[in-house]
């Protein structure tokens, strides 16, 4: 990778910045059942400061730090929805943290299904570019189809001791918020397919 900052760069930091978001909020209704959530979080996985990249990232080494920050949303978010259903049925609640954060991330109302194809890819985040996670099957004015390619988000639930599934299920929320507004539904063929689908 580039040892100077490009386009590709801000595009990766801001879908880390997203789950950075969405990490805080899972978080922060954790700790309401398990005390000092955070602080735990924290200190095994690291901070991600919400700040412009250029003031943070090691010039030397952009693409290893990228890797680290993906890495500190990734093992939270895992962890953190692990330890809550662990202590509980609170599955509900965490569709409707994900819901809610995807609408605080809403797509433009006024957005055509191609452009809302573009801002799902600029705002979920699926590893690094080169993971190239997700395939685009079929394109229409009316209809884009995708599927996951590999899944990037497998190898931090594991670690952790959690399901993946049980993120792709929540992940179902933040898009469905996201898309609250906007013209194009979303919905799931099979476990590895997404579909978008103008509904007007």
């Amino acid at each position: 990778m580039s040892a100077f900052l490009g386009p590709i760069h801000y595009w990766l930091y801001h879908k880390i910045l997203i789950q950075n978001d969405l990490v805080n909020q899972v978080v922060s209704f954790g700790e309401e059942y398990i005390p000092s959530l955070k602080e735990q979080l924290d200190e095994r996985y690291g901070v991600v400061m919400d700040r412009p990249l250029e003031e943070m990232i090691d010039q030397g080494n952009i693409h290893g730090w990228l890797q680290e920050q993906v890495s500190i949303v990734e093992y939270k978010l895992a962890h953190a929805v692990t330890m809550i259903l662990e202590k509980g049925k609170y599955q509900d609640a965490l569709h409707h943290i994900f819901y809610e954060c995807g609408k605080a991330h809403s797509a433009d109302h006024t957005a055509d299904i191609g452009k809302i194809y573009l801002f799902l890819n600029d705002s979920l985040l699926d590893g690094m570019p080169c993971d190239r996670a997700n395939v685009t099957v079929s394109e229409t004015d009316e209809e884009i189809i995708w599927k996951r390619n590999v899944c990037v988000h497998s190898k931090y639930w594991d670690q952790v001791g959690g399901d993946s599934s049980i993120y792709y299920d929540l992940r179902d929320s933040l898009i469905q918020g996201m898309l609250e507004n906007t013209s194009v539904s979303y919905d799931k063929p099979d476990e590895i397919t997404s579909r978008l689908r103008l509904t007007t």
